[in-house]
Order: structure tokens, then sequence, then C-alpha cells
């Protein structure tokens, strides 16, 4: 049995990857600790090795304890606290290297389906295998799936049923799933369209990509085929433990107004420019590089507990993913690739890695995923602020204010104070895209793709925006 501790720097993120990892258990399969952030009231975000050792002590009673961590101190933290403990509890644990949420959920639905901590310890390092696949990414793991060296012969029975689940399969109906099949004597594929995986673990599933009305097909053989195969398409019966029916109305609050009026104030979002300038070291430059990223990092980490403390969960979860993406070695030795072959400064590298990651992004059918583009536009620009020592604020707004842009980055909208900017209004951007998630969940006005409407807009003037009708008035 293996047992985890989440070490994060924020409280507000660690208690929420908590929350994520115990919707997927049942029973008391898989024990959770958790050791997040500091208690310092003024500076809340760090990590204690003390914290972090007690909650290895309160979930050692089993054979295995992993280790889930974000960035920096985290892991130095842990790694005080395994010198702290009891040399036959310290023993027992083992820290992962794997993303901390995607990590965590993976490693959740694994160890409660009784794996070995290795086996654990595998899932959570291939936890991002299904997201890199899904962006036509390379994976940054070097493991292949357990379907590459098994599949389905002539001896094999197979189930087949349709997808109801709105979202598809998901990560709690795959943690069902992975639960529900793991305790058969029997060899098993998940098949979709030809391609298959063995549900042994969240990735497997999630490389499938199973959507609403999709046909998914379990097969089996071996001992207890036919029981793996009747509990199947019993779980499909139930949807995979979830509601298909729609949440109450009353546990929904529409508080976006479907128009506003402020004064219009003409924003630009900053980026600083970088030229192809040749460098005296190329070490220099890549250490540049890593503290550039490590401080767009630790301003995520800050995001992500400000989402937390003024949204909800799932805003603070858009900046968890951004640190997630950024947290890529992969990226970071893409653009050391491009400063030995060009010879050029860290911050000429790092604009070529991401814009072209921003414009694979763009070139998806998918408008979700497409929409995506312009949140690696705002790590981008991030990161360049902190290579280049530029940097541009919005200003203080003292009456109501509609926002006019082009396009607008999700941490902006996020710093926004809503009791003075009222709406935001672009000439391009998506319905889809995290600003505008964020900007609904403050209340305010958004309209996107107004094109050549904004083109008379002035600084200063008067403007009411609706919704509703997509109509932009300017007070003569």
């Amino acid at each position: 049995m293996v047992n985890l501790v989440i070490v994060s720097h924020s409280a507000q993120l660690g208690q929420g990857v908590g929350e994520l990892a115990r919707q997927m258990l049942r029973g008391d399969s898989c024990k959770l600790a958790i050791a997040a952030g500091i208690d310092d009231p003024t500076n809340p975000i760090g990590t204690d090795p003390i914290k972090v050792m007690e909650a290895i002590e309160s979930v050692a009673d089993t054979d295995h304890v992993l280790v889930m961590m974000d960035i920096g101190s985290a892991l130095l933290s842990a790694e005080t606290a395994l010198e702290l403990l009891d040399p036959n509890i310290a023993a027992k644990v083992r820290l992962c290297a794997a993303p901390l949420v995607e990590g965590t959920l993976a490693a959740t639905v694994s160890a409660a389906a009784g794996a070995d901590i290795d086996r654990v310890i595998r899932d959570a390092m291939n936890a991002l295998d299904a997201k890199c696949e899904q962006l036509g990414l390379p994976s940054p793991s070097a493991a292949k799936p357990a379907s590459a060296e098994l599949s389905p012969d002539a001896d094999a029975r197979s189930v087949a049923i349709v997808v109801k689940n709105p979202n598809g399969i998901h990560v709690r109906p795959a943690s069902r799933l992975v639960s529900a099949l793991s305790g058969f004597n029997a060899d098993m594929w998940l098949e979709k369209n030809g391609k298959c995986v063995v549900p042994d673990s969240l990735n497997q599933i999630a490389l499938l990509q199973v959507r609403c009305n999709d046909t998914l097909r379990l097969i089996a053989k071996g001992e207890q085929a036919e029981d793996a195969l009747a509990a199947f398409k019993q779980l499909a019966a139930e949807n995979f433990g979830e509601s298909l029916e729609p949440a109450h109305a009353d546990t929904v609050v529409t508080k976006v107004p479907s128009q506003v009026t402020g004064t219009a104030f003409c924003y630009t979002p900053f980026s600083p420019q970088v030229s192809q300038q040749p460098v005296a070291s190329l070490q220099i430059e890549q250490q540049r590089l890593r503290v550039a990223i490590q401080s767009t990092l630790n301003d995520l980490s800050e995001l992500t507990a400000l989402a937390e403390e003024r949204y909800s969960a799932d805003i603070a979860a858009i900046f968890s993913g951004h640190h997630t993406l950024l947290d890529d070695p992969e990226l970071f030795e893409m653009a050391c690739d491009v400063m030995r072959e060009k010879q050029c400064s860290a911050a000429w590298a790092w604009h070529q890695v991401l814009s072209d990651l921003s414009q694979q992004y763009l070139q998806l059918d998918d408008p979700y995923l497409q929409a995506r583009y312009i949140d690696i536009e705002d790590l981008l620009s991030r990161s360049l602020q902190h290579l280049t020592g530029e940097s541009a604020q919005i200003p203080a707004f003292l009456r109501p204010t509609i926002l006019v842009a082009d396009v607008i980055y999700p941490s902006t909208v996020l710093q926004l104070d809503p009791k003075t900017i009222k709406g935001i209004c672009l000439r391009d951007g998506s319905e889809a895209s995290h600003p505008a998630i964020i900007a609904r969940e403050m209340g305010l006005c958004w309209m996107c793709q107004q094109g050549a409407a904004l083109d008379s807009i002035k600084m200063g003037d008067t403007l009411t925006i609706d919704c509703v009708t997509q109509r932009i008035t300017r007070a003569n």
C-alpha cells in the first residue's frame, strides 16, 4: 500500500490538489496528507520541513509514502524532513519529481488500485503524456504505453458501450474505471477507434481522449475476463459514477451584467522587444534563463494563491496549469539548443521557442484548445520581463472603466479590480479563452471579436457595451 504527501508553497494550492485527489478515492485505499505554506500571515508562501515531517508521520502506517512536491524549496524541505524522521519511517519514503497536480492525481488513482511503489511513481512521472499527445507536443516521458507491449488476440472477449458523460471520460470517471477493473485476474485493453491502451492507470485511459458519444470497448481474456466485462458494463450503465443531470438552477449565480458603461482605456499588452544579438557567454545566458523561468514560476504560484483566495479553485487551476506547462525541462533545453545554434541571447531563444508553441496552439482544429495560445503569450511576456528587467503595469482607475484592446492576458485579467473595471472589449480574443473565463467569474462584461468596430474608439471615450447584443455605443 502506498500513501501520499502533498508539499506545496501555497496552502490553498496544496488543499486544492488534495481535494481533487480525494475525489479519486473510495474508502481508505490511499491516505493523503498535506504540508503546504508556512505559518506567517504576512508572507504565507513557502515550505516548512517540520510540517513535511509531521505529514509523513501521519500516513506512515503503510508500506511506502510517496512525497509529491511543487518547486524549489519544496524539494529541500522534503529532503530535510527525511533527515529529521525516524530512520525506520524514512526508509519507507520516496520523493517524486512528477508535476504536482497531474502527477498527484495519477499517483492517487494508481495507489488506490493497489499498485506497488514503483508503478505508482511511473504513473505519476508519465502524467503529462496524455496532455502532450492531445496538444501534438513531444512526450516528456520516454516510457511507452503498456499497449505497445501487449495487444488483444482472437481468444479475447469484448463489450462495447457508448459514453454518455457530457465531458467524456475525464479524470473522475477514469479513476472509477481504473478502480473497478483493478481487482480482476485478466488481461484487459480499452479500445477506441482502433487504438488500444491497458486500463490500469489514469494516464493510459486519458491517452484515448474519450468524449461524449464515443464508442468505448473493453477487451478481456483470462480467468476473470467475463467478470471484468460485466463490471465494465455495469459501470458504464452508471455513467462511470457521474450524474448526467445539469446542476440545479439555484446553485448557479449569474453575476455578469448584460450591459455596462464606463470610460474607455485603450490598452496594449506589454511584452519586451528582443533582438538576435550575439552574446559573449552561453553559460551565462542559460543561467539567466533558468533564473527567469524560476521567477516566472514563483509568479504563477502567487497568482494561483490569489485566484484561490479571491475567486475559486477552478480559476486557481488555470494558473496551476500554467505552472505545469512552464515547468517543463524540454522547453529550457529547446531554448538552449537555439542559443547554441544561433549564438544568441536567452531572450531571443526563449521568444523563438514559446512563439513556436503559441503557433502550434493556433493551428489546432479544436476552438477550445486553439484559444490556449494566449496563455503561452502570457507566459512569454512575463518571463521576458524577468529576463530583460523591463515591465509595465496597468494603472489604477478611479472611475468605471472599460478596457479596449486587441487581446488581453489571463494574468492581467486576474489582477484587475472589478470595482472599477466594468468590462473588457477586444478586437480579437475568444469566448473559450482563459481571460474570458476569468472575466466572467469576476463579473466583468466580456466582448471579443469586435474587429474594426474598435477603430474609432479613443482613450477617454464614454462607452456602453452590451454583451447580449454584442453592440458598442459611444456617447456623443
